[in-house]
């Protein structure tokens, strides 16, 4: 597969999941306020793992990935169709730690120091 192709379905996943959520396509109860942030299609095309977010504790953060990955299959139904994709990859949300790690860095960056005086 050409990585431009490779790209365009990854930014695709990413805005098709998002909406879908968005637009309460997705009824179960366990996925609301999810931030979606990339995606990663495999070399072969098969497995795609989207990454998300959300303002979440861990206990609601399993629940949460466990709603986003049994919806799995309704996202991919929709993503074959409107990409005419010969193989319909099999989606996985993962937690985006890399996100997250960022946000807490540029946080650290732009505070100021404060004077101990």
């Amino acid at each position: 597969m050409s990585p431009i192709r490779k790209r365009k379905i990854e930014a695709e996943t990413v805005r098709t999941v998002a909406m879908m959520i968005l637009t309460g396509k997705v009824k179960d109860p366990r996925v609301h306020m999810v931030s979606v942030h990339r995606s990663e299609l495999s070399e072969d095309a098969r497995f795609l793992n989207v990454y998300v977010t959300s303002i979440v504790t861990d206990k609601k953060k399993e629940k949460l990935l466990a709603g986003l990955n049994s919806a799995a299959g309704k996202f991919a139904a929709t993503l074959s169709t409107k990409l005419n994709l010969r193989v319909t990859p099999k989606i996985h949300f993962v937690w985006d730690e890399e996100y997250i790690q960022g946000l807490d860095e540029s946080l650290r960056l732009t505070r100021k120091p404060t004077n101990p005086d």
